[in-house]
């Protein structure tokens, strides 16, 4: 939707804007992923290595793209955390 604050962030860490707008896209199919994904855990999983890179890129694009302090990566960091708790959990033969 291009909200100006974060076309403003977007230009800061030095993206294309249409970057922003597939970077939207799959944050959304990760989100439906994850929902899908009480149903069917494959969902989950897909989701969740989807949200594993979508992180390690936020945090890449945090410290050595927009030089931030270290505190702007928590949130990916917290996320990135659980992605890979929900594929290690997901991942688990159930029997």
């Amino acid at each position: 939707m291009r909200v100006p604050f974060q076309v403003e962030h977007w230009q800061h860490y030095q993206y294309p804007l249409w970057f922003l707008s597939v970077t939207g896209f799959l944050e959304i199919v990760g989100a439906l992923g994850m929902i899908g994904g009480i149903w069917n855990r494959y969902f989950a999983v897909g989701s969740g290595v989807l949200f594993f890179i979508l992180m390690i890129g936020a945090i890449h694009t945090h410290i050595f793209r927009a030089h931030q302090s270290v505190t702007m990566i928590i949130p990916a960091s917290i996320c990135l955390i659980v992605s890979i708790i929900i594929i290690i959990w997901e991942s688990k033969v159930r029997f």
